[in-house]
C-alpha cells in the first residue's frame, strides 16, 4: 500500500537526526522525503566545563539543568562525582532543586585538580518528579584531559653495544620531581631500530607541507626495503597507507596556482619546498596513490621555470637547493644531464649535501659522463669526512637556513649518495654508527634529519641485509638487572623496551647503567633517555637565543595595563614579546592558556566580523618590513594554546597579540610560553609560567 514501517533506537545523544526515505516503483517512478528528528530529553543536564585543565587548577565547575516540559518539577536532585579532583569546600556532591515548567537553573561546585591527575572524570546525573508524578532523569559523563604543570626535560643518549658491553652514568638534577622514566630501547637491528624515528614523523604534532610529506616518505622506503627482505609488519603498512592518503590529499589541495608550494598553506612558494613535496607525491603515486597528472606536471613545470645559471647565483644556498631540485627531477624521470652538467662545473661552490644531491642526480640520469663526475664528487665527500677510530660524519662550513641543512641531515644525505654509487666504501660503517649514536630518544633532532637519517639507513639495510643476530645480552641499573635476554635471526627485528621510575633513581650520584652481551654475530643498538620533570612554577625563562615574554591585557584597554585576573565573559588579549637577537628562521611560538578560556577563532562566522585576527607588530623603528607580508606564516588555534608560525623573521623585537575569553571561574596555573627554530632545535626561548585567576 505504500507504506512501509520501522523502528530504530536513537543514542543518548541529544542533537537532530535526518531521515532521508526514498521510494521507486517497477515502472520506475520515484519519491523522495526528508524529515528531521529531534531527539530530546525532558529533563536536561549540560555540564559547564573548561576542555582541559593544569594540574593544581581551581575551577568554579558546575551544571545547567533544564526543564523542558510544560511542568513543574519538583524533589530534583544534581549529582557530582569526580576522579583526578575533589571538591574543595563545604559543598555537597549532591544538591537539591525544583524548577519551573521550561525553566532553567545553575548548580556549581568548587574543584581543585589533582597535582599527578592526567584525567579528571566528571560525572553528572539529574533526577526530578514532574507535578502530575512521572520520573524524568538524565546524566552525562565527560573526560578532561590534564596537563602537567611541570617543565618537562628529556635527555637522552644512544650507541652500539660492543661484545663484553658498555656503560652509561645516568645523573638525575636535584629539581627533578618524583614523576618520570629512565627508558632504555635495545634494538638488534637497524630494522628494529628505525620504528621509533617513524613513529616521531608520524606524530608530530604539527604539520606544514614538509612534516606532511615527512609523515609518510621514509615510511614508503621502509616498507619497500622490509619487504624486500622478506619482513612483513602490516602495522607500518597500515600506518602508512593513512598518513599517505591523508598528506597526499592536502598537499594536493595547498597547490599554490603557479604550481609550487610554501611551507604553509597560501605561503609563496619554495624551490626547495617543492621539489620536497613533488618527490613525496611522485612516490606516493608509485605506491598506488591517487596523485592528479596536472598536480605533477604543474609542479615540474614550476622547477623548470626555478633554475638559474651556476654563473648568475651568489648565493651558496641557491647553487645547492639547484642541486637537489636535479636530484628530485631525476629520480622521477625529468632529469636533464645538460643542465646538471653546468652545476657540476660550478661544484667547488656546493656544500656538502648540494655536491650528494648532485652525485645522486647524476647517477640517476645513468650516461657514461654522469658516472665519471659521480666518482669526482663522491670523492670530494670522502675527502672531505671528519673521521674518528670508529665513527665518520660530514661538517658544512656554514648553516643554509633556507634549505634546513644541518650536518647530521648532511651526512646521512651523503651517505644515501655513497649508497647509490659505492656501497662498497669501508667508511660507510663509520657513518651509519655516527648517525645511529646521534639519535635523540630513537629520532633526530628534527623532521628532515629523522627523514633524510630513515631515507638513507633504509638503503643501508637493503644493501647489508643486516638480519643476523646471535648473542646474549643484560641490562643493570645500579646493580639491578633491567632486563636479560637473546638475540637470534628469528627476533632480530624486535625492539627491547626497558624503563625504570625516576624515583627509583639515585640523586646525590650519577647511575650505572651497564649493557652486557656475550656472543659477536650480529648488532645491538640502544638509547637511553631520561624524562624528568621541573616544578613549573620554579622555573626560569631561558635564553637560548630567543628571548619570550608574555602578559594578558583586558582586550578593551587601549594601554595595555598588565592584568593577572579578569571577570567571565572578559575578552583579554595576550601579548608574546620575542625578542630575536639574530634572523630567525621557521619559529614556533607556543602559548599556553589559563584552562579558563577560550581562544577567539577570527576565521569563524561568529567571530570575524568583531575581533581582529591574531597581529605581530614590529617594536623595532626603523627596520625593514618587505617580509612582513607573509608573517606570521600560519596560526594555529586550539584548546589549550595558539601557536604562531613564521617562516622568515627577521632579527628584532616582536609582538604577538591574540584574543581570549574568559569563561569559567577559577584560579588557573598556566605554563610558559615556548618559543624555537622547528629545523634548528637549539635555538629556543621560553617565558616564565603564570597564575591567573577568573572571577564572576
Amino acid at each position: 500500500n505504500g507504506v512501509a514501517t520501522f523502528s530504530v533506537a536513537l543514542p543518548d545523544n541529544l542533537t537532530t537526526w535526518r531521515l532521508v526515505a526514498k521510494g521507486i516503483t517497477d515502472d520506475v517512478r520515484v519519491g523522495n522525503a526528508v524529515y528531521d528528528v529531534v531527539a530530546t530529553k525532558e529533563l536536561q543536564v549540560r555540564p559547564i566545563l573548561p576542555r582541559f585543565f593544569t594540574a593544581g587548577d581551581q575551577a568554579q565547575i558546575g551544571a545547567a539543568i533544564l526543564n523542558t516540559t510544560g511542568f513543574d518539577l519538583e524533589n530534583g536532585l544534581v549529582a557530582l562525582q569526580l576522579s583526578g579532583a575533589s571538591i574543595t569546600d563545604s559543598s555537597e556532591p549532591v544538591q537539591g532543586f525544583g524548577l519551573e515548567a521550561r525553566g532553567q537553573l545553575r548548580a556549581g561546585w568548587p574543584i581543585a585538580v589533582e597535582a599527578n591527575a592526567t584525567t579528571v572524570v566528571v560525572t553528572l546525573t539529574a533526577i526530578a518528579d514532574t507535578s502530575d508524578g512521572t520520573s524524568l532523569s538524565d546524566g552525562v559523563v565527560l573526560a578532561i584531559p590534564v596537563k602537567r604543570y611541570e617543565a618537562r626535560e628529556t635527555v637522552a643518549t644512544a650507541g652500539i653495544v660492543p661484545p663484553g658491553g658498555t656503560a652509561e652514568a645516568i645523573r638525575l638534577p636535584a629539581a627533578a620531581r618524583d614523576q618520570g622514566e629512565l627508558l632504555v630501547t635495545l634494538e638488534p637491528s637497524l630494522a628494529a631500530g628505525m620504528l621509533d624515528g617513524l613513529r616521531y614523523l608520524e606524530e608530530y604534532p604539527y604539520a606544514c607541507n614538509e612534516q606532511l610529506v615527512s609523515r609518510f616518505l621514509p615510511n614508503v622506503f621502509t616498507v619497500r626495503a622490509l619487504e624486500q627482505l622478506g619482513i612483513d609488519n602490516p602495522e607500518l603498512r597500515a600506518g602508512l597507507e593513512t598518513n599517505m592518503t591523508d598528506a597526499v590529499q592536502r598537499l594536493i589541495a595547498r597547490q599554490n596556482p603557479d604550481g609550487g608550494w610554501g611551507y604553509w598553506p597560501n605561503e609563496r612558494s619554495s624551490s626547495f619546498i617543492t621539489a620536497y613535496i613533488l618527490w613525496g607525491l611522485a612516490e606516493a603515486q608509485n605506491q598506488g596513490a591517487t596523485v592528479p597528472a596536472r598536480t605533477i606536471q604543474n609542479a615540474v613545470d614550476y622547477l623548470d621555470r626555478a633554475f638559474l645559471a651556476p654563473s648568475q647565483v651568489q648565493a651558496r644556498w641557491l647553487l645547492n637547493e639547484m642541486a637537489f631540485m636535479h636530484f628530485v627531477l631525476a629520480q622521477i624521470g625529468h632529469g636533464d644531464p645538460g643542465r646538471a652538467g653546468t652545476l657540476f662545473d660550478a661544484r667547488e661552490r656546493l656544500g656538502i649535501y648540494g655536491k650528494a644531491y648532485l652525485a645522486m642526480a647524476l647517477h640517476a640520469m645513468q650516461t657514461d659522463a654522469a658516472d665519471r663526475r659521480v666518482d669526482t664528487l663522491l670523492d670530494d665527500l670522502f675527502a672531505a669526512a671528519k673521521v674518528t677510530g670508529t665513527t665518520a660524519w660530514w661538517q658544512e662550513d656554514s648553516t643554509d637556513f633556507r634549505t634546513l641543512n644541518t650536518d647530521t641531515r648532511s651526512t646521512a644525505v651523503a651517505l644515501a649518495a655513497f649508497l647509490r654509487s659505492d656501497p662498497d666504501n669501508p667508511l660507510l660503517t663509520q657513518v651509519v654508527r655516527w648517525l645511529m649514536q646521534t639519535r635523540q630518544a630513537g629520532s633526530w633532532s628534527n623532521t628532515q634529519e629523522t627523514a633524510w637519517a630513515l631515507i638513507a639507513l633504509t638503503d643501508w639495510l637493503t644493501y647489508t641485509r643486516e638480519l643476523d643476530g646471535d648473542y646474549r645480552w643484560s641490562v643493570t641499573l645500579n646493580g639491578e638487572e633491567l632486563g636479560s635476554g637473546a638475540v637470534t635471526p628469528a627476533t632480530v627485528g624486535e625492539r627491547i623496551r626497558l624503563r625504570a621510575e625516576v624515583a627509583d633513581l639515585l640523586r646525590d650520584t650519577g647511575n650505572a647503567l651497564r649493557f652486557g652481551r656475550e656472543g659477536d654475530l650480529g648488532r645491538l643498538y640502544y638509547t637511553t633517555y631520561l624524562r624528568y620533570f621541573l616544578d613549573a612554577s620554579e622555573i626560569e625563562a631561558r635564553d637560548r637565543g630567543i628571548v619570550v615574554d608574555r602578559r594578558f591585557a583586558l582586550a578593551s584597554d587601549n594601554n595595555g595595563t598588565p592584568i593577572s585576573q579578569a571577570k567571565v565573559g572578559d575578552v583579554i588579549s595576550v601579548t608574546v614579546t620575542i625578542v630575536a637577537p639574530t634572523d630567525l628562521f621557521h619559529l614556533l611560538v607556543e602559548t599556553p592558556l589559563p584552562a579558563g578560556t577560550e581562544p577567539i577563532d577570527p576565521s569563524l562566522a561568529t567571530t570575524s566580523e568583531v575581533y581582529d585576527f591574531p597581529i605581530l607588530d614590529v617594536i623595532d623603528e626603523g627596520k625593514p618590513t618587505w617580509w612582513r607580508f607573509w608573517t606570521p606564516t600560519y596560526t594555529d588555534v586550539r584548546d589549550d594554546k595558539v601557536v604562531l608560525f613564521a617562516t622568515y623573521l627577521q632579527a628584532g623585537t616582536y609582538e604577538y597579540t591574540f584574543n581570549v575569553q574568559a569563561t569559567l571561574a577559577g584560579d588557573f596555573n598556566v605554563l610558559p610560553a615556548y618559543a624555537e627554530q622547528m629545523f634548528f632545535t637549539d635555538v629556543w626561548g621560553r617565558s616564565t609560567s603564570a597564575t591567573f585567576r577568573i572571577v564572576e
